[in-house]
């Protein structure tokens, strides 16, 4: 995980937020937008990262386009983005617990828990096997569950806390996210080439190995060139 460095928005780091930020007065598709521009400044400040997020947004659009008549191998590659997407946030964005509060979403510390929550699956059913000597249900039903059950239970959870209105901002952000990532985040797959813009992704991953480059400016993406 890369190391904790200085916020790039040291002048603001002094405030503390401690829940998501919702503005009674957005219409729902800003509160849409307003999430998706704090989840960006929150922990997709990174090159690399959102190289790796255009990567991952691609192969879920494609998940969507198969998914009903071919649902087993779009769970299979959805998972496969997952990683890459929390691969991501989890190895080269410093340490953002504090501005993902903000957030109606999951926190990446959460994210690597729902990671770690797939990967025991696997586990499960070879224990069955091995005790049982059945298995039931293949291994994307119970990968597909899982989805289902992180997916609704943060629907139920936000509207428990908020309203059913702010539960559908997160929702529907959620699964949009692959279609804005593409514009916001496109520019990254020339941009992660160029070796003084890399090195300088690497330098704010881990500035203790990686010297920042001479004249390096972090490159803009498609949220740092819109208002808020």
């Amino acid at each position: 995980m890369a190391p904790k460095v200085e916020s790039k928005n040291a002048e603001t780091a002094e405030v503390k937020v401690t829940k998501p930020v919702i503005d009674p007065n957005d219409t729902f598709i800003e509160a849409i937008m307003r999430q998706k521009h704090i989840d960006h400044e929150a922990s997709h400040s990174n090159l690399i990262n959102q190289f790796l997020h255009l990567i991952s947004s691609s192969i879920f659009l494609y998940c969507y386009a198969i998914f009903f008549n071919d649902y087993e191998r779009a769970v299979y590659l959805g998972l496969t983005s997952l990683i890459i997407r929390q691969a991501g946030h989890y190895i080269f964005e410093p340490p953002c617990h504090d501005a993902e509060q903000a957030m109606l979403g999951f926190d990446t510390q959460n994210k690597v828990k729902i990671v770690i929550t797939y990967g025991a699956v696997p586990a499960l059913l070879f224990l069955k096997l091995v005790t049982d000597g059945t298995i039931e249900f293949s291994l994307a039903q119970l990968w597909f569950v899982v989805t289902l059950s992180v997916v609704f239970g943060r629907v139920a959870l936000l509207w428990y806390r908020y309203s059913f209105a702010v539960s559908m901002h997160w929702y529907i952000k959620f699964i949009t996210d692959p279609f804005t990532d593409i514009p916001a985040y496109w520019m990254s797959s020339y941009q992660i080439f160029q070796p003084r813009l890399l090195k300088g992704a690497l330098h704010m991953s881990f500035p203790n190995t990686f010297e920042i480059p001479e004249g390096y400016v972090a490159p803009k993406s498609g949220y740092d060139k819109k208002n808020h």
